[in-house]
């Protein structure tokens, strides 16, 4: 295995090279747009495109209108009838002329694709590797998988009841990668929410009782009451019909659960601003039934889980319960957490798959120092088991000057971010700030719409408008590209990558407390960033740079181009630069690209380097 440079084969928009551990193939991405500079690109994917698809390398598995009557397709690609996970195109049409190409393909695939495990085989085998039964009765799906080091492997996948999905080589039933399911952060009557105002519950009365089962919107919304039951919770996280039992209640419609109130009224409040001000329904976008679970436990947590888990199959939101039994449910957090699912459930929806943690990497120095530690290559790396004495000892992945896998002391450690979590966790703070100036007025303190998180739950997360005022140990949140934590990583077997808990900002190292973060949090307040200055404006402080913005009056189009871009025209594995292609796109379709709104995002994006 030897990391080669794939051949770059992109718009003018983008600059952006992949890797590849296989030199029989290369993996190309695309991020071609309508401007000017890009037309004979335009030209050139769509002419691969065609041919790709005329052969059956592409498969269209879905082509739909959005509301400017623009046509978005997703095109799949598959090798010798065996799809390759996650690679593919999407591709934006507008009365039959392509306006933008976003996805990646692999060229030069050279993968045996008739398993060596048999289906039922490979479905116990996973039960081992997981620890855990199948969370649907289905057999695992075979696909080729690209793995984060670029390798390209026929896998066995299926989602277990340790909510992960997890990936075996189809030969010999190593593990190659997990994927986790869980994203972390009628009649109207009144209750009190979690800062003593009265807010509308939006009831169904049945019974002789009231319960929080919105029947009033297109779709319906159920808020469960978990009772900081955190075992009794659990099991709601599973399909089965017993969910209706745990709907809150209320004997007369005067409520005092202040986490049934707080997390049921919120949960309506993000469905009217989403249907209200980007035309979606929903979670799933077709008015699905969405559920919420309320005082799941005694934690100061928040989390979506997506399909096929939840009450019936269809995901789940999930609320704990902050210090002082303050119900963990402010308004920005609900909308945080169903933006997960928006954004889980527009991914498939388009292209079958959900928004992919994108994981990529930098080579470091060989060694480093933190807290009195060593970093080296040829070290290993100890991932302690909490539940008994079964430690996994690993080497950390190095490389050498060939691109080689490497345990000598003079290889370069591999410094990995995992960029399509902290895009997507990005995006939740996004929607859940917008939520808040929808409905409340700008300000400081409780029920005032400003750019913190969770502040209506007395806590303190972290700020889009200024990053750099909250701090994670002795680092800053980051505000620009560069400034991005990455993670020293060791490798499990041959394939399975795992992040330990040193890494580097910069040339600064650092030590978290445990393992397996991949900074998703941390690195989100990049992309969310630029979104405050895009609308605010002001200067951009790493860089100098001044940013006009469009002023508070005219945010719904920095949220709409922001939106947009997630749910018509990114595909499953979307990096940061991807990404800003993408939201400069989306200004353009909605506003033109000589707009107001265009020139300030631009401005934002470029900011922060993306």
């Amino acid at each position: 295995m030897r990391i080669t440079s794939g051949l770059l084969v992109v718009g003018a928009s983008l600059a952006m090279v992949a890797t590849s551990l296989q030199a029989q193939h290369e993996t190309i991405s695309y991020a071609v747009t309508s401007q000017p500079e890009d037309a004979g690109n335009l030209i050139r994917v769509d002419a691969m495109i065609a041919e790709k698809a005329l052969i059956g390398e592409l498969r269209r598995v879905s082509a739909r209108l959005d509301p400017i009557r623009r046509v978005h397709e997703y095109f799949e690609q598959s090798h010798d009838g065996v799809s390759v996970y996650g690679a593919g195109f999407s591709r934006q049409r507008d009365n039959g002329r392509t306006v933008s190409v976003f996805g990646r393909v692999h060229e030069g695939i050279n993968v045996e694709t008739f398993p060596g495990l048999p289906a039922a085989a490979a479905l116990a085998r996973l039960e081992e590797v997981a620890g855990a039964r199948p969370a649907t009765d289905a057999l695992p799906t075979l696909a080729i998988l690209p793995t984060p080091l670029g390798e390209l492997v026929l896998t066995w996948s299926a989602p277990m009841r340790d909510h992960r999905t997890h990936f075996i080589d189809a030969h010999s039933g190593d593990p190659v990668h997990r994927m986790d399911h869980i994203y972390t952060e009628g009649a109207v009557g009144f209750g009190a929410g979690i800062t003593g105002e009265p807010q509308k519950v939006s009831t169904w009365h049945t019974e002789g009782s009231y319960q929080s089962w919105d029947r009033l919107r297109p779709a319906e919304l159920v808020t469960l009451d978990g009772g900081n039951d955190l075992f009794g919770a659990f099991l709601l996280t599973f399909p089965d019909p017993a969910w209706v039992d745990s709907v809150g209640e209320d004997d007369d419609n005067e409520w005092s659960n202040r986490a049934v109130v707080a997390g049921h009224a919120n949960l309506g409040l993000t469905y009217d601003y989403l249907f209200q001000r980007h035309g979606w329904r929903g979670m799933d976008g077709e008015d699905g039934r969405v559920f919420s679970i309320v005082a799941a436990g005694d934690f100061l947590n928040a989390f979506f889980l997506s399909a096929p888990f939840g009450p019936q199959g269809t995901g789940t939101i999930a609320f704990g319960t902050a210090p002082d039994d303050i119900p963990f449910v402010p308004l920005d957090v609900v909308g945080h957490e169903l933006m997960h699912g928006v954004t889980f459930s527009s991914l498939v929806t388009r292209t079958g798959l959900p928004f992919l943690g994108t994981h990529t990497f930098v080579l470091g120095p060989s060694s480093f120092a933190v807290a009195g530690e060593a970093v080296r290559c040829g070290d290993t790396y100890t991932f302690e088991d909490p539940f008994g004495d079964d430690d996994l000892v690993a080497p950390l992945l190095c490389f050498d000057e060939d691109g080689m896998p490497t345990q000598s002391r003079t290889g370069k450690l591999a410094l990995f971010w995992n960029e399509g979590g902290a895009i997507n966790e990005a995006y939740s703070d996004i929607i859940g700030t917008s939520i808040e100036f929808a409905f409340h007025p700008p300000g400081d303190g409780l029920l005032r719409a400003d750019y913190a998180s969770g502040e209506d739950a007395e806590v303190s997360g972290r700020r889009m408008d200024t990053p750099r005022s909250v701090r994670i140990g002795p680092f800053p949140y980051p505000e620009a590209r560069g400034q991005e934590f990455r993670f020293v990583v060791a490798l499990v077997g041959e394939r399975l990558i795992a992040y330990t808990g040193y890494g580097m900002r910069g040339s600064t190292p650092f030590r978290t407390t445990g393992s397996g973060y991949s900074g998703v949090h941390w690195n989100s307040t990049i992309l969310s960033h630029a979104f405050y200055l895009a609308v605010e404006g002001g200067e951009h402080v790493p860089s100098g740079q001044t940013i006009q913005g469009v002023g508070g009056a005219n945010r719904a189009q920095v949220e709409q181009a922001f939106f947009r871009a997630m749910v018509d025209l990114v595909p499953p594995f979307t990096t940061f630069a991807t990404m800003g292609v993408a939201i400069r796109q989306a200004a353009a379709d909605l506003y033109g690209a000589g707009s107001d709104a265009f020139n300030s995002i631009h401005q934002a994006l470029t900011a922060v380097g993306l």
